[in-house]
């Protein structure tokens, strides 16, 4: 018995020693390959086949969608969201891809701008699918703009069935002449280490395209932080409003778009979901003459700590457009799909530029 217990205590012991250093090799090796973005610095650009021509017109119709790298289906839960799940099943996950892309080539026949979030483009969790070279083959003669804010070799966590290596990022997709190469932000907030070293370097990416009248407009996609408690939003908030505001102040137009990670002023959450405490916009982020323009009747997002129940699931809109006092809101709109392919549904924005 006594020989029983100290084969036991010294295998357990052997296992402590093993699973530390699993924790450490790891840590070193993420440590080693972490990807560092730079404050300022191109986005990749995929050019559209045919020359593209210079905005000609004042109303835009816009779209936005952050498709969970089609592994957030409607079967599906996430551990970092309470679940057990850290990769959906590879007939999942191509079902959930075969329907964005089938959502997003519906679009082609309207949309001005399409901006993406959570687009991989060699991930073990999409099975290496790179799904921006997909929707950019599918749409034509758009270009495509890639702001890479996720990049890790190896993400050991959870321990018993690691996520493995992550490529990824956000995407806009527009069917105009660029007046520059689009310029991607890093923004200037992280987790602590070690954490930080497997987690998404956040992003906006910022665009500009000449009009008629001799001004701008200036197209941003953005993907905030999440599972932060609110602190590292605040930092990038801050730092965002500057970009905004300076390129209002030179006459342009600003349109912003995508995934905030917190609820627009103004939305109220609907009654069953009243209990869970959201983070809002912060209140001087904003002059009253912009406009956060969203559909307070669809949701935009849904909690994944279980598979999605209509009218059970937690629900909200953090996925929203923001304008410039010079762009009017014509319409909003989000998609419903019973978020059947993503824990996010899309949302379409038609404006128009004021002269």
């Amino acid at each position: 018995m006594k020989s029983r217990m100290v084969l036991l205590f010294k295998l357990i012991i052997g296992l402590g020693i093993l699973f530390g250093v699993y924790v450490l090799v790891a840590i070193l090796y993420a440590q080693f390959t972490d990807y560092k973005p730079k404050a300022e610095e191109q986005a990749e650009v995929l050019q559209a086949k045919e020359p593209l021509p210079l905005i000609d017109k004042d109303t835009l119709v816009f779209y936005n969608w952050n498709i969970g790298y089609a592994g957030l289906g409607k079967e599906s839960d996430f551990f970092y969201d309470g679940g057990n799940m850290v990769r959906s099943t590879k007939a999942l996950t191509d079902k959930n891809f075969d329907g964005i892309l089938s959502t997003i080539n519906s679009w082609k026949h309207d949309a001005d701008f399409i901006e993406i979030q959570e687009i991989d483009r060699d991930s073990r969790r999409s099975y290496h699918r790179d799904q921006l070279k997909e929707v950019f083959d599918l749409l034509g003669n758009y270009s495509a703009a890639f702001g890479k804010n996720y990049d890790v070799k190896y993400v050991p966590i959870p321990f018993t069935n690691p996520m493995g290596k992550v490529l990824g990022g956000i995407a806009t997709l527009y069917k105009y002449k660029a007046a520059e190469t689009p310029i991607k932000y890093a923004f200037p907030s992280n987790f602590s280490w070690p954490k930080g070293l497997f987690f998404l370097d956040r992003c906006f990416v910022k665009h500009h395209f000449n009009l008629k009248n001799g001004k701008q407009l200036i197209v941003i996609n953005t993907h905030n932080s999440a599972y932060d408690g609110g602190q590292l939003k605040k930092q990038e908030m801050k730092y965002f409003k500057k970009y905004i505001v300076e390129e209002y102040a030179k006459g342009n137009y600003v349109i912003v778009g995508g995934d905030w990670n917190q609820i627009p002023p103004g939305y109220t959450p609907l009654e069953a979901n009243s209990d869970y405490e959201e983070m809002p916009v912060p209140a001087d982020f904003a002059d009253k003459d912009w406009t956060f323009a969203f559909d307070k009747n669809t949701p935009t997002n849904r909690k994944v700590d279980k598979p999605y129940e209509a009218g059970k699931t937690y629900t909200t809109v953090i996925d929203f457009f923001f304008l410039s006092p010079n762009v009017e809101l014509v319409k909003v709109e989000g998609m419903p799909n019973g978020f059947e392919y993503s824990d996010h549904q899309p949302v379409k924005m038609i404006c128009r530029l004021k002269d």
